[in-house]
């Protein structure tokens, strides 16, 4: 990252303007006697030529669906992580994945690779793509093809390309990961859909200039929970870090995901989609972010 954005970043968290958790432990306790709330669910539609289909299937996950192919990110269907239980339902059923043909991994940690919901997909025919050296992970769950990617490979599937980029996460097996630039291949469609950028779990970055000056996506998905207290933000970003990643990103729509399902940091549940509007709204860039509840659908062309 360069010197005088994270400079820049570190004054401007000195003072964190959200609701907190006075005991992290006391609040997951209480938790483990309410079951998720309900999400609404909305009725998925086939993409038109052109369109992309998104699905926000709560926390980290999200369902793409092009024409060609339907691609599911970090799909945890689960409602724990650990000991913590999750807060609000997915919105999505294990019957709303039947068509994914691609799924795409960020990195190790459970809530991001959940084994059990992974069994739950349909497999024989589906690829599964995980970091360089993640095969073992996933090898015994009867995919049709599992991928390794280091940073900077690509694959290529039913028209749509798959860009591996490197993510701020920590060190370790467990943490190291991808992020995913996804798009159709440039002159097999006409209209093109929508380009998609998917960030499981990073801090703040120089990266996301690098992705940004080369593909400028249309649409960022982008991480605005764990950040607190501030020594989070080094593996997971704030909403204002994801504000800065989202200008590097130089795309034209946010929709922020993990956040509103797992309470893993102090800050309150809500307040990371509340931070992020008000920073949006204070910024004049409101419009160029979209907050989705778990079990939303959008339709989304090609941006211009």
């Amino acid at each position: 990252m360069t010197t005088s954005r994270a400079g820049e970043l570190a004054k401007l968290h000195r003072s964190i303007p959200v609701a907190r958790y006075r005991s992290l432990v006391g609040h997951w306790i209480a938790r483990w006697f309410r079951p998720p709330r309900p999400a609404q669910h909305t009725p998925v539609v086939k993409p038109r030529e052109g369109e992309c289909v998104v699905t926000f299937a709560g926390h980290a996950s999200v369902i793409a669906r092009y024409p060609s192919l339907s691609i599911a990110f970090d799909p945890m269907l689960g409602r724990w992580v650990g000991g913590v239980r999750r807060a609000v339902e997915p919105g999505v059923a294990p019957g709303d994945f039947e068509d994914v043909g691609l799924v795409l991994i960020s990195h190790r940690h459970a809530d991001h690779l959940h084994i059990p919901t992974l069994k739950l997909l349909p497999r024989k025919a589906t690829t599964i793509v995980v970091p360089a050296g993640g095969a073992q992970w996933v090898s015994d769950l009867g995919f049709a093809r599992v991928i390794e990617l280091a940073p900077g490979a690509d694959l290529e599937l039913r028209g749509i390309q798959v860009i591996a980029y490197a993510t701020s996460h920590g060190e370790g097996e467990l943490a190291r990961g991808l992020s995913y630039v996804v798009r159709p291949v440039p002159g097999t469609t006409e209209p093109p859909g929508p380009s998609l950028y998917l960030c499981g779990d990073s801090g703040y970055f120089s990266g996301f200039v690098d992705i940004g000056e080369r593909f400028a996506p249309d649409i960022a998905f982008l991480p605005i929970g764990g950040f607190y207290p501030s020594s989070f933000r080094a593996r997971h970003m704030s909403p204002l870090d994801a504000l800065y990643a989202f200008e590097d990103l130089r795309a034209r729509l946010m929709v922020p995901i993990h956040h509103g399902a797992f309470p893993l940091s102090y800050e309150r549940l809500d307040e990371p989609a509340r931070w992020l509007l008000e920073l949006a709204t204070s910024r004049g860039v409101r419009d160029h972010v979209m907050v989705m509840t778990a079990g939303q659908t959008e339709r989304f062309p090609a941006l211009p």
